[in-house]
């Protein structure tokens, strides 16, 4: 009999999560990431704010989580962080294919949250998240020749950067061509 229950609460606590993820998404399009509250987030999300608090610390939690989620998902390798042997740029496919399959919500997050703060959070969760997979390449042999704390700062705002200018441009480009350049900026291959 405890089987089914065990299931069960792990089918709850998936939708708990999911729930949350995209309510936090959906009043990131229209409201600024500091003004959105605890309230309005269960509210929206129909999660009562003990269960909330039951997964979460608080919003900010929340984006972490969301974030972490993204780029574990994503496949986050030693090849995909070095942006080496061309994994690199399936992961940059990967993300860029995200963004332009979310590409409306993503610019009203991008245009709500432009004065605010939410891009800064996200790039320090960025750079927590590439620390924590730079150190578990440590234990693999990975040696960075600059300093980590330089390169996650830089490849986080790369990230952020390389989202920001796909969804900003006046210039629409086709995903794989917006790739393309990417890989070249990558290689250093700017000019012809």
């Amino acid at each position: 009999m405890s089987a089914p229950i065990e299931k069960k609460e792990k089918i709850s606590t998936r939708r708990t999560y999911i729930l949350l993820s995209q309510t936090l998404f959906r009043l990131l399009e229209e409201v600024p990431f500091e003004k959105i509250s605890l309230i309005q987030l269960c509210d929206h999300s129909m999660v009562p704010r003990s269960t909330f608090y039951r997964y979460f610390e608080d919003k900010y939690d929340l984006l972490y989580y969301c974030l972490q989620t993204f780029f574990e998902t994503a496949d986050l390798n030693k090849d995909v962080v070095y942006l080496k042997d061309g994994k690199g740029r399936k992961f940059v496919s990967k993300f860029i294919r995200t963004v332009d399959k979310h590409r409306d919500s993503f610019r009203r997050i991008c245009e709500t949250n432009k004065n605010g703060i939410f891009m800064d959070i996200s790039r320090d969760y960025l750079v927590q998240i590439l620390n924590q997979k730079l150190e578990d390449m440590k234990a693999e042999g990975c040696r960075l020749k600059i300093s980590q704390p330089v390169f996650t700062y830089l490849l986080a705002d790369l990230y952020v950067s390389m989202a920001k200018c796909y969804l900003e441009l006046e210039e629409s480009f086709q995903v794989e061509e917006f790739v393309d350049y990417m890989c070249l900026f990558a290689e250093r291959e700017f000019f012809q």
